[in-house]
C-alpha cells in the first residue's frame, strides 16, 4: 500500500460510504459521478483492496471498507472540529438554516423562533419532513437541511439525535358531543366514530402507535395527514382523535374542544433533533441546536 495517502481521496470514500451511492455521493461533494468513481478507483489501487462491490442497483461496503471508515471517522470528525474551531461562528454571521420538521414541532417553534431575539443576523426556515426517513436522512447527508426534528430515533451511524421534549398523548372531541363529557372509557371510546392520523414512518395510526396495548379495531369516519385538519373535523362532528398534548392545549379553545386522559395507557411522544454527524462539532450547528431547545424549553 501507498504510504502517502491523498487525503481528498479518504474524503470522497467516506461520503460514498454513509451514501451507499456514488450518485448521491457527487451530488453531496459536487462533483461528476465519473469523478468520485475515478477517485475510488485510485483509492483501491493505492490500498490493494477492494472497497465495493455491486449489490442490486446499488454497492455495498467490503468489509475492508467497514474497518476503514471505522478507522478514519474519528480523525476526520476531529479536523473538522479544528477547522470550526478557527472560523468560530457567532449569530451576528448572515446564515439562514433549513430545518426539517413535523406539524406539531412546526406549530410550536415557529412562533417562538418569530418572536425570539437570539438569532441575530440568523434565519431559520422549517420545511416539513419527508414522507420516509430515508429521504429525511438523505437531506441532512447533502447538507439540503441544517438539522430534523422527528419522533422516535433513527437508524444509521453517520447520524446523532438528543430529546428535545417529550409530551403525552391526549383524546380529544368536541364541547357539544352528546355522550362524551370529561371523562371517556374504554367501552365508549370503542363505541365512536374515530378521525385518524396516520404516523408517517410506521403506517400506524397515532392511537395505535403511542399505546402500550393492541387496540381493538375501529370505525374510522376519515383519516388526516394534518393534525389541525384533524382538529377542525373533530370539533364540527361526534367524532373523537388522538393527538398530541401540546397542539391540544394550544387549540382546543379555538375549536371548541374537550381534551380528554386516553381509556388505555399510552407512551410518551419524544421529539429527537436529528443531525449528520459531520456537523457535530460545527459551531454554527452546535449554535442552531442549543438555540431551538433554549426556545422550546423557555
Amino acid at each position: 500500500m501507498d504510504s502517502k495517502l491523498d487525503l481528498n481521496l479518504l474524503s470522497v470514500f467516506l461520503d460514498v460510504y454513509r451514501l451507499r451511492s456514488i450518485t448521491l455521493a457527487a451530488d453531496a461533494l459536487n462533483m461528476t459521478q465519473p469523478g468520485v468513481s475515478g477517485a475510488l478507483k485510485r483509492l483501491q489501487q493505492q490500498m490493494g483492496v477492494e472497497l465495493f462491490v455491486r449489490e442490486g442497483r446499488g454497492i455495498s461496503p467490503t468489509s475492508a471498507a467497514v474497518q476503514l471508515a471505522n478507522d478514519i471517522s474519528p480523525a476526520f470528525e476531529q479536523m473538522a472540529k479544528a477547522m470550526g474551531n478557527i472560523n468560530q461562528f457567532t449569530p451576528q454571521h448572515h446564515r439562514k438554516f433549513n430545518v426539517l420538521v413535523n406539524e406539531v414541532v412546526l406549530q410550536i417553534l415557529q412562533p417562538l423562533v418569530e418572536r425570539s431575539d437570539l438569532l441575530g443576523n440568523c434565519a431559520i426556515q422549517f420545511n416539513p419532513t419527508p414522507k420516509n426517513e430515508e429521504d429525511m436522512l438523505e437531506m441532512l447527508s447533502l447538507q439540503k437541511a441544517d438539522l430534523a426534528i422527528d419522533i422516535g430515533k433513527v437508524d444509521g451511524q453517520s447520524y446523532a439525535s438528543v430529546p428535545l421534549f417529550e409530551e403525552s398523548m391526549k383524546l380529544i372531541c368536541a364541547k357539544t358531543h352528546p355522550r362524551v363529557q370529561s371523562t371517556i372509557s374504554k367501552a365508549q371510546y370503542y363505541q365512536e366514530k374515530h378521525i385518524t392520523l396516520r404516523i408517517r414512518r410506521s403506517n400506524l395510526y397515532a392511537a395505535d402507535f403511542f399505546t402500550t396495548e393492541i387496540l381493538k379495531e375501529r370505525k374510522i369516519s376519515a383519516e388526516c395527514e394534518s393534525v389541525l385538519s384533524m382538529m377542525a373535523l373533530v370539533s364540527d362532528s361526534d367524532c373523537v382523535a388522538m393527538t398530541s398534548e401540546k397542539l391540544s392545549g394550544k387549540y382546543a379553545e379555538r375549536f371548541g374542544l374537550q381534551v380528554l386522559a386516553p381509556p388505555f395507557e399510552t407512551q410518551k411522544v419524544v421529539h429527537q433533533i436529528v443531525w449528520h454527524k459531520r456537523n457535530q462539532h460545527s459551531p454554527a450547528n452546535q449554535w442552531l441546536r442549543e438555540t431551538l431547545t433554549t426556545l422550546i424549553n423557555a
